[in-house]
């Protein structure tokens, strides 16, 4: 199997077959895996460890999982709770290249062995010509590209869980990560879930209607400053950093 051929066919494979930009970033992790594993016939990857790269819950990356294999991209065969899924890559390029299973045990490591981050943004701007992935940034990459380090599965879990059960954009939670980055001193990842918090109070659902109370927000404290020159000293409202340190 050609990675290049691959990859290029899958690009053109969207034009007439859109997916949403996680399930675009799913199969992307899921190729650069079997890449490195020397594509075997069938591979095993760990729930967690797909769920931390794309940057979804659990619930979202078996949407996007079963479209997939709707879509006839990718195989998969679940091994039990205790153990990693297997899946398969249904290539454009050939489909009858590959004719053995790897070893359980090879196929086990694989999946840790891929060091090198696969940023799903980098990736699709790269490779697609179409308007909606090339702009497409996850929450995992905005994490890894504000803060140097790329979020834990429990925390990826916890803003997947602002997307798929609070009904808040993708964009806005990378909002949130981008005020907490400029406000804090330091990572404060319940600084991050402050803000969101706030948004989803608000109702915030849109990055545009986050824009709007993160303008209110400003506007307030800018209104707020002559105010407090002429009167008896009050207790400021608290800023972002501020905020942050406390967490």
């Amino acid at each position: 199997m050609d990675l290049t051929k691959e990859l290029l066919a899958f690009t053109d494979w969207l034009e007439t077959n859109p997916l949403e930009p996680s399930a675009q970033t799913l199969w992307l992790h899921l190729m650069m895996i079997a890449n490195k594993s020397g594509y075997p016939e069938w591979f095993a990857v760990a729930n967690p460890l797909l769920q931390a790269k794309v940057g979804i819950s659990e619930n979202t990356l078996i949407k996007h999982r079963n479209y997939l294999i709707q879509k006839r991209r990718i195989d998969y065969k679940p091994q039990g709770k205790q153990k990693a899924g297997k899946y398969q890559i249904i290539g454009f390029t050939s489909n009858n290249e590959v004719s053995r299973e790897v070893n359980p045990e090879v196929s086990h490591e694989a999946k840790y062995a891929v060091n090198h981050e696969v940023k799903g943004a980098a990736l699709l701007n790269t490779l697609s010509s179409s308007a909606s992935s090339s702009a497409y940034e996850s929450f995992y990459a905005a994490h890894n590209r504000i803060f140097g380090f790329v979020c834990n599965p429990f925390q990826a879990q916890m803003l997947g869980k602002y997307i798929d059960e609070d009904g808040l954009e993708e964009a806005v939670v990378i909002r949130a990560l981008e005020r907490a980055g400029a406000a804090s001193t330091g990572y404060n990842f319940k600084f991050i879930t402050r803000i969101l918090d706030d948004y989803y109070h608000s109702g915030a659902r849109t990055v545009d209607q986050a824009k709007a109370i993160d303008d209110q927000f400003e506007a307030r404290k800018l209104n707020a400053a002559p105010l407090q020159a002429t009167r008896t000293p009050m207790k400021p409202r608290k800023s972002f950093a501020e905020l942050a340190r406390e967490g």
